[in-house]
């Protein structure tokens, strides 16, 4: 049963998406321009300060506040991951002939598999960077942290580090390994990607929901 025609749903879902930008938007730091100076961001980010006392929250500091919009692609990955994920989903349920996309199942799978495309560009970034800082006498490699504490995570590699260092002096080694902490979910939360999933899962919603109350 059709509970909306197609331009029905078509105008709850800009709704939904203007309203759920805003939100967005205002958890960006509410920032009255596109660009903005680091020196800025408390003048033009209206939300920036107000935003800051998230950060001590439990399981809301895992995602929020993310990084300011201080520059256009914060303003535009969300609509790009909306926008991609919308019509993928339903490129989908037509081509197959299901309703599976629309499922919970398969936004678990697609989050993973964006937040596993996040780890790899962490991995060849900084690996990039860990290879020109190598020379002779020593490697350094990668160590990326999940434990969604910095200061842990410091106090993991320092102690890694502390022990890589032991070894070569009790086996007299010419190269020592040295490791460069990445805090996964810090740099998850500062980055435009993190918009960019968020604008995946405001796609899924309306289709989901649709799909469930018609069930119903």
């Amino acid at each position: 049963m059709k509970i909306f025609d197609k331009k029905q749903f078509l105008l709850l879902v800009v709704v939904w998406f203007f309203i759920a930008y805003f939100l967005m938007w205002f958890f960006g730091g509410a920032c009255l321009n596109i660009f903005v100076a680091p020196s800025q961001v408390n003048n033009v980010c209206v939300a920036n300060s107000f935003l800051s006392g998230l950060k001590n929250i439990p399981i809301i500091n895992l995602v929020l506040p993310y990084n300011t919009w201080v520059s256009l692609f914060y303003w535009f990955a969300p609509i790009a991951g909306f926008v991609f994920a919308f019509f993928g989903i339903k490129w989908w349920n037509n081509y197959f002939k299901t309703k599976e996309a629309s499922s919970i199942f398969f936004v678990i799978i697609l989050i993973i598999f964006l937040l596993v495309g996040h780890y790899i560009t962490l991995n060849w970034y900084n690996g990039e960077i860990a290879t020109l800082n190598s020379r002779q006498g020593l490697n350094v490699g990668l160590f990326i942290c999940f434990d969604n504490s910095t200061q842990s995570c410091n106090e993991t590699v320092n102690q890694l580090n502390e022990e890589y260092v032991a070894q070569i002096q009790r086996t007299g080694g010419n190269t020592v390994t040295q490791l460069i902490m990445i805090d996964y979910w810090a740099e998850l939360r500062k980055n435009i990607f993190l918009t960019f999933v968020i604008g995946v899962i405001l796609a899924w919603v309306p289709l989901f929901t649709i799909n469930f109350l018609e069930k119903k």
